[in-house]
This record gives C-alpha cells, structure tokens and sequence, in this order.
C-alpha cells in the first residue's frame, strides 16, 4: 500500500471520528451516510419513537454536509486545483469523487455494497447489542471501522460508502468553473449511489432477524 492511500484513507476515518463526535456532542444523531439512515428506516424503531418526518430533514443535511464540505475543499486547495487542471484533469476529478481501478459494474458495485455493508453493521452492532455497546467511545470505533474498510476493502473503487459522499462533490466538479478541467465521469456516478442505498437497506432488513 501506497503512503498517498494510507493517508487518505487515515484523513477520512478521522473526519468520520470528528463527525461522529460532534454530532454526539451537540446531542443530535450522527447520520452522517444516507446508507445509515436508510438502515435505521428498515428497522423503523428510530424513526417510530422520533417522528419519520426527522427523514426529509437528515437526507437535507447530509446533502447540504456534502455540498459545503466539498465547497470548502475546493477553496483550500484552489491555487493547486487551478495549477494542476490543464496537466492532469483527472488529478482534479480525484479531489471530488471515488472511482475504480478497473471498470466492470458487477464488480465495483459488488465492492461497494460489501464495503457499506461492514459500516452499517458495525454501527447497528453498537445500537443492537447492548453488550458490545462503547459509550462515548462509539464515534472512535465508528472512525476506526471506516479506516479499517479502506485499508482492506478501499482500492477496488475509492470506497465511496456513502451516497451523499460521491453524487454531491460531482456535482459540484460538474459546474466547476474551469477549463479544462475534463469530464465528471457519469458513466460510472451511479454505482457509488445505488450500491450504498442498497446496501443499507439489505443490512437493516437483515438486522431484523436478529
């Protein structure tokens, strides 16, 4: 493993950790990945004792994190991104969405929906079973797990995990105001949106039976 994928992968479990705890802290519900949210509508007890209208109004926030997450990006770094994009427009692309070493669907939806699966099961686990709960620990183990799915699952197609976290920087690529800064690859936008939703889904319906 490369050292530029290990610091990636590194940078976003913590963004992950500092996510989870802030959203701990503020006393509100960390779901911060649509996928999460989806699961937790499978098992219905969430939204039955909060109101199913908090759905509309987590599914806004996540959007609007992504948007403004990826907005602040870009301001960061917007001398290099303009340095770079006559040279390397994919170099550019990287900075805003996930995409695969090799292109077969089946595959990379494949790795997704695991990679997915493994987060919302760990975070149901903690929810679940009360035996393996962590306390105020909970947004470390939650960073540590996606970490850990980068690590061992992350270089089939960047790990994307989350809906919200590959569609909204796309957008956002997509109206950026550059030359040259090459396409958005559209052809490939919807695995990293179906395979999560789907995965969720599949993981809160499975958590059912138990």
């Amino acid at each position: 493993m490369d050292k530029v994928f290990f610091a990636i992968t590194a940078g976003w479990g913590f963004a992950v950790l500092v996510g989870a705890m802030a959203s701990s802290a503020l006393k509100g519900v960390a779901h911060l990945n649509p996928a999460v949210t989806f699961a937790m509508v499978v098992q219905q007890t969430w939204f039955i004792n909060n109101g199913c209208f908090l759905l509309p109004a987590l599914l806004l926030g996540q959007v609007a994190g992504a948007l403004i997450g990826q907005i602040i990006v870009n301001i960061f770094y917007w001398k290099h991104i303009k340095d770079t994009v006559s040279d390397n427009p994919d170099f550019v692309l990287t900075i805003h969405t996930t995409g695969p070493t090799y292109r077969p669907a089946f595959f990379n939806f494949f790795a997704e929906f695991i990679g997915t699966f493994v987060l919302v099961a760990a975070i149901l686990t903690i929810g679940k079973y009360k035996t393996f709960s962590l306390g105020s620990w909970e947004p470390l183990f939650v960073g540590l797990t996606v970490f850990g799915i980068g690590i061992s699952l992350g270089r089939t197609t960047g790990y994307a995990i989350n809906p919200v976290r590959d569609l909204i920087p796309r957008i956002v690529h997509f109206v950026l105001p550059l030359k040259n800064k090459g396409h958005s690859d559209w052809s490939y936008s919807w695995i990293p949106v179906v395979a999560p939703t789907c995965a969720g889904l599949a993981t809160g319906g499975i958590f059912l039976l138990f």
